[in-house]
């Protein structure tokens, strides 16, 4: 099933719950739409999965500051390593 993860068919009786998705083999039955619209399982996953694309992780925000000063430092170090080479040590020649 999408939602359950099941692999193989799962026999239902009558009042089973069956969800959106779900694969009639057998015929024809019956059912009532318990929840619609925001109410849904796949719409409450869509909204818990929107809300953590939309926040960050303390850790997230931590490493974002800290690769804002180290990568300047990194490439900064890297221009002066490279200018003393050249012009100090005479690299050049």
């Amino acid at each position: 099933s999408m939602l359950t993860g099941e692999s193989l068919p799962v026999e239902k009786k009558n009042g089973d719950e069956v969800v959106g998705a779900t694969i009639n083999k057998l015929g024809t039955f019956r059912f009532k739409a318990t929840r619609v619209g925001r109410e849904t399982a796949l719409a409450q996953i869509i909204g818990i999965v929107e809300e953590a694309q939309g926040s960050k992780a303390p850790i997230q925000r931590f490493a974002d500051v800290v690769s804002g000063y180290f990568v300047p430092v990194v490439v900064g170090l890297a221009i002066l390593t490279f200018l003393a080479w050249y012009f100090v040590l005479d690299a050049g020649n």
